[in-house]
């Protein structure tokens, strides 16, 4: 071989391998798109940058991008030729799937070629993702507003990618709907699924019946609702109008997002019976759902007298409203105990020859889907519609349950929206040690991202064409505190939830998808002003050693040794700390000094908790199957519930045998792990002799503590106001030696 072809080769090989270091880690994409082939040269941003694009929205929106964040001009043009253009052709005749895309980046322009809006206004968010993160917010006035010589090629796996929102037990307003949309739309998120309608708020205006949002949309004392979900005892709610509905219609459809109403029923509908009662069953028990609440179902037996008529009603300003084809109808978890003692649900099921409550509900549920075909939209619902004998065409069955739900539905030639709990649901934990939900899983990043729509749910290539597309879902009954909690729940869970519906099953790889995050896209997130979740870090002790991993480069670690909350201003961990007194330190990590993770101190350390004999009592009664004798045993999976709602003046009390020389105590309420069923209002008082008490903390976030100066003798928990959970759950007291 000559020097020349050996050097030759050895270019050509470089160059290889550079466009291959530069290739699809370099760009950091999220979702991944499906072809990326990297070239040499860069096209650079500058004062005579222009954009030619017949579609107007999706030119002006590029432009204002631009130009907010790079402070040139961005003028546009109707000329294609000529250098330093951003170029859209647009036309159906090009060999490019709906919501496709080609992206041609060029040393002198960029190319960008589909067959509808949907592929321009996508191709548009990859352009941005190939620009500083800054983009989309912060610029610093010194970035090099580049973009690698790139071609991409790239289209949806799935048409449906969807996330559900439940603004009922939560209620966000406007303002954070909007922004929810954005970030929708710039993952490439085109379904937002409004969950407007559950038990604990009616929350869209509906002409024909103003009582829904007058009395419906509100809960707390004096109102048809109670005070629940820690929105505590005050007035409490709120409700989107029809105009401002149709707003938030025409800004998500200017991104290519499908906004799904969701009025469930007919269970979880206590806003709505409680609101007009007339629509509820005539019974006298008191009987309640699987969450908990009383008298929640629409009587079926009432229907063909006045039910159905304001069903359809409803349905029929909802169709008008909302120009999605899908309406969703809930059907899942209806408290059939309410029908079996109603006498007009029990004589409809004797006249129709219904045998049992479930097959009450699929009666039901036919009605209302031919209310809803006869207003032109296809009715959706929970998995448990699969159980329905005559659903109407092109019906929508919104796998939740488990997989093997969703391929039931599949089976019968449903189509089938996957949102199965066990990866989907983001309300659910990250780790065990964080909040949120446990009851389904505990959800990370990575188990999301191992969903599949198509191998998880084990659907045959038959099959497979009545799968739509995965979505996620955010029940918000833990969300009333802190703000950010929403977006710490979503993201960066969503982020995998896109790549899932986007990208090619053969190119995801996890391991990928978190470079990707780490290197890029948490940036860009957090410019795209999202409070996304912060990894928090792993902390031994070994050999008299703190030593701290660091889940991904960026962080910072700060850290306190006296117990406290690390805050932006405590010492940055820069090395193995010795120390003979590891319980006293605190971890967290931060992102910018700004966004926190949880505080964690050692997991190899356990807290030795001490466990003196005591004593519990209360100013109520005990629910049977969660006694006081729970919160004695030291038992920190268990707990004690009450059988009532409680009140100002209500107390639970601890006596301890002998006095108990101690360090610290904390007093959890609520079920262990999740905030449900806490105290919304009260105080800790302490007594040093079992008569006189001292008043200490009051509850935060349902936690208070207490730091004795002798022995105590025993604890009180005090409620300051009415609480707003069905009950009162108590925990064991954590006690630490001195």
């Amino acid at each position: 071989m000559t020097i020349k072809k050996f050097l030759l080769c050895c270019t050509i090989t470089l160059t290889a391998l550079c466009n291959s270091a530069l290739g699809q880690d370099n760009l950091n994409l999220v979702p991944l798109p499906n072809s990326i082939k990297l070239n040499e040269g860069y096209f650079s941003f500058n004062e005579n940058t222009y954009i030619v694009c017949s579609n107007r929205f999706n030119r002006e929106y590029l432009a204002g991008i631009l130009r907010t964040a790079t402070k040139f001009p961005i003028p546009l043009k109707s000329v294609t030729g000529g250098n330093n253009a951003i170029v859209f052709y647009n036309s159906k005749d090009f060999n490019i799937p709906n919501e496709g895309y080609e992206l041609r980046v060029l040393p002198n322009r960029i190319e960008i070629k589909s067959s509808s809006e949907a592929g321009e206004f996508y191709a548009i968010q990859t352009l941005l993702q190939l620009l500083p993160p800054t983009i989309y917010g912060y610029a610093t006035g010194w970035e090099k507003w580049n973009i690698p010589a790139v071609e991409i090629t790239d289209s949806p796996r799935f048409h449906y990618r969807g996330f559900m929102l439940d603004v009922s037990r939560t209620f966000f307003g406007t303002d954070i709907i909007y922004k929810i949309l954005d970030w929708l739309a710039y993952h490439k998120i085109n379904k937002f699924h409004w969950h407007l309608i559950d038990d604990n708020g009616w929350r869209v205006e509906i002409k024909k019946y103003p009582l829904l949002t007058e009395k419906g949309a509100w809960r707390g004392p004096g109102e048809v609702l109670p005070p629940a979900y820690g929105s505590g005892n005050k007035r409490y709610g709120g409700y989107y109008t029809q105009n401002e509905i149709k707003d938030i219609i025409k800004y998500a459809a200017d991104r290519n997002i499908d906004i799904i109403p969701e009025i469930d029923m007919p269970g979880h509908s206590k806003s709505i019976v409680a609101t007009y009662p007339q629509m509820r069953c005539d019974i006298a028990n008191y009987t309640e759902s699987v969450n908990g609440e009383a008298f929640n179902a629409w009587c079926v037996g009432k229907a063909d007298k006045s039910n159905f008529k304001m069903i359809d009603d409803i349905i029929k300003e909802i169709a008008a409203l909302f120009p999605s084809k899908i309406i969703h109808i809930g059907g899942d978890e209806v408290n059939f105990s309410i029908w079996k003692e109603c006498p007009h649900c029990q004589a409809l099921m004797k006249e129709k020859g219904i045998k049992s409550e479930p097959e009450l509900q699929n009666y039901f549920m036919e009605r209302v889907g031919k209310i809803i075909k006869k207003y032109g939209k296809n009715m959706a619902g929970w998995d448990e519609i699969v159980a329905v004998n005559d659903l109407p065409d092109n019906s929508i069955a919104y796998a939740w349950n488990s997989a093997k739900k969703g391929k039931e539905a599949a089976a019968k030639g449903i189509n089938v929206v996957t949102q199965v709990c066990q990866y989907l649901y983001f309300d659910m934990k990250y780790t065990p040690i964080e909040r949120g939900h446990n009851w389904a899983s505990v959800i990370s990043s990575e188990k999301a991202y191992s969903f599949d729509p198509i191998s998880t749910l084990g659907v045959t290539k038959d099959e497979e064409k009545y799968i739509l597309g995965p979505q996620s879902g955010l029940w918000c009954e833990l969300l009333n505190r802190p703000a950010r909690f929403l977006e710490y729940q979503t993201w960066p869970r969503n982020a995998a939830l896109a790549e899932i519906g986007w990208t090619n099953q053969s190119l995801r790889k996890w391991e990928d998808f978190n470079k990707r995050l780490s290197k890029k896209h948490y940036e860009r997130m957090f410019n795209m002003g999202i409070a996304f979740r912060v990894p928090y870090p792993n902390v031994v002790y070994e050999n008299h050693t703190l030593k701290v991993d660091l889940p991904y480069d960026w962080m910072v670690v700060r850290y306190t040794s006296d117990g406290s909350e690390p805050t932006c201003n405590s010492p940055v961990y820069t090395g193995d700390i010795v120390t003979y007194e590891p319980n006293n330190f605190r971890f967290a990590s931060f992102y910018k000094d700004i966004l926190k993770s949880i505080t964690v101190k050692a997991s190899n350390i356990k807290t030795d908790y001490i466990k003196p004999n005591v004593k519990v009592t209360a100013s109520y009664e005990a629910n049977p199957k969660f006694p006081l004798s729970n919160a004695e045993d030291y038992n920190f999976n268990t707990y004690s519930r009450s059988k009532r709602n409680i009140g100002n003046g209500d107390w639970v009390l601890y006596s301890f045998t002998e006095p108990v020389e101690c360090s610290k105590i904390t007093i959890e309420v609520g079920i262990p792990n999740i905030t449900a069923y806490g105290l919304t209002d009260g105080h800790i008082e302490y007594s040093y002799d079992g008569l006189n008490f001292k008043r200490g903390e009051n509850f935060t976030d349902n936690i208070a503590v207490i730091k004795p100066l002798k022995a105590v003798k025993a604890v009180k928990i005090v409620a300051d106001g009415y609480s707003d959970g069905s009950n009162l759950s108590i925990q064991d007291l954590k006690i630490e030696a001195k």
